[in-house]
Formats: C-alpha cells, structure tokens, sequence
C-alpha cells in the first residue's frame, strides 16, 4: 500500500474540516475505489472515514472552546453540524461534558491526533494533556551540552550516574526535580535539579506563561522518551497551538513524570 497516498488524503481531510469533504474526492487522491478506500482505512486503523473526520472535527471545536469567544451555535455551523442540540449531542458523547461545561473545565483533553500512515503500522496515540498557566520557577541544577543528540543523551546518563552518586539525585527527589531541555542554536542543553539552592548551582529561570502539560504514568526513560516522540510527531501538527520547540522541561514527582511544552501565543 502507498502510504503517501493515505497520508496526503489525510492532509486533505484535515484542510476541509470546515468544508463538505467529498469522498470520491479521498478515494481519487489514494487511487482506489470509494468501496476499496473505507474498506483499507478500516482495515488499517480500526475506525471508519467518517468517525476519523467527526473526531477531528470535534478535537478542534474542544480547541476553539476553551481558547476563544466563538459561540456554540457558530461553532457548530462552522464543523458541519445541522444544530447546536446536535453538535452538543456529539460533543458529550466523545467527550463526557457539554460544550458549555467544556468553557469552565479544568479537566485533562483527550485529544484525537491526526493519523500519520507509515510502514511500521504506527498510526496515532491518543494524549491527555492540560493547558496550565505558571508563574517563573527558579531551577538550581547541573547541566551538560552537545553539539549531536546523541552525544547529549551519552552525556545525560552520565550526569545521572554522578549526581545519584554525590547524593543530589536523592536530594532533588525529596523536594520535586525538574528536568529542562533547551537549544541554543546547534548547541543541545539539559540541567537536572530543583528548587532548594546548593553549592556549585546553576541558577536556571523556568519562565512564566501557558504550557500544555503531558502526564507520562511513570518515570521510566522509555516511556518519557515515548510519550515526547507523541508529542512532537502527532500532537504538534495536530493541534494549532504555536510552541517553543527549543524549549521543555520535566518534573519529576513520586513515581511519575509531567512533559511541560511552552505556549508561545493562543490559537488562531
């Protein structure tokens, strides 16, 4: 199968949200037949054309919902519901809360991401995530640095070696450690550390604003490494926040980690 067919129909789909999409159109674009094309989405992703299309559509309303103004009665209109009772019938059935309730919620979002076609049969992973305004943090920690990633992460293990050896590691769990990931240009920066100074710090300012807030389930390196790769390969191009990507951090507390991904504006 061409993936690159599926995935441009799926760009497609995803820059007519707000249209009528046609399906002979889809079909055409993936050279198959309409039958043939619901039969291998399906096949491939266990969910119809039209349950994927409905999905996004809502994900995006959710989005529109809590960052803007936009009135319900519009916002149906505008993802191709007959009625605001009908919209809001959808919306409660993916998501649990009304749309008014969903203005006021502080509750995590489900989002639904869009799906990416490749040859590892690796499609889409759904992400709970909330927006949470903070205030500056300092950070006292340690750091290394590194030209290629990979050196980094050589350099990071290492660091973890030697602070779990001077006693730091222990003493940054007791309090709450944080784990930051910067970009400078070609040079790749990470600092371990938290809150309580100690000598030989580095004194690191988390700045203040809005972040979109990722909870791992646990502190295994795998899973964080996991759920970032989520974050960057689907939830990024998934949604229309605009982001610092040369800027993250983690915060390490009992046995789970928070991905904390800067907001540099609301949506448009």
């Amino acid at each position: 199968m061409n993936f690159e067919y599926l995935n441009e129909m799926i760009e497609y789909i995803e820059e007519n949200l707000t249209e009528d999409i046609d399906y002979k159109k889809l079909a055409k674009i993936v050279g198959v037949s309409e039958y043939s094309l619901q039969r291998i989405f399906m096949f491939l992703t266990n969910i119809s054309i039209s349950e994927y299309i409905r999905k996004r559509r809502l994900s995006k309303a959710y989005e529109e919902l809590k960052t803007t103004d936009i009135k319900i009665v519009d916002l149906a209109v505008k993802y191709r519901y007959d009625s605001a009772i009908s919209f809001s019938r959808a919306f409660k059935n993916m998501f649990g809360i009304t749309p008014n309730e969903c203005k006021t919620s502080n509750e995590s979002y489900t989002l639904f991401p869009i799906i990416n076609f490749n040859n590892n049969n690796e499609l889409c992973q759904k992400l709970n995530y909330k927006i949470r305004e903070i205030n500056d943090i300092v950070v006292y920690c340690v750091g290394v640095s590194a030209i290629r990633k990979d050196d980094l992460l050589f350099k990071i293990r290492n660091l973890y070696t030697e602070i779990k050896e001077n006693g730091l590691h222990k003493k940054f769990n007791e309090i709450g450690m944080y784990g930051i990931s910067t970009e400078d240009g070609m040079t790749k920066n990470y600092y371990v550390g938290s809150i309580e100074k100690f000598d030989g710090a580095e004194e690191f300012v988390i700045p203040k604003g809005k972040y979109a807030v990722f909870e791992v389930g646990s502190r295994e390196q795998k899973d964080i490494v996991d759920t970032e790769n989520t974050i960057y390969k689907q939830w990024l191009q998934s949604t229309n926040y605009n982001v610092d990507e040369n800027f993250s951090f983690e915060l390490y507390t009992n046995n789970n980690c928070y991905i904390y991904i800067p907001i540099k504006e609301e949506q448009i």
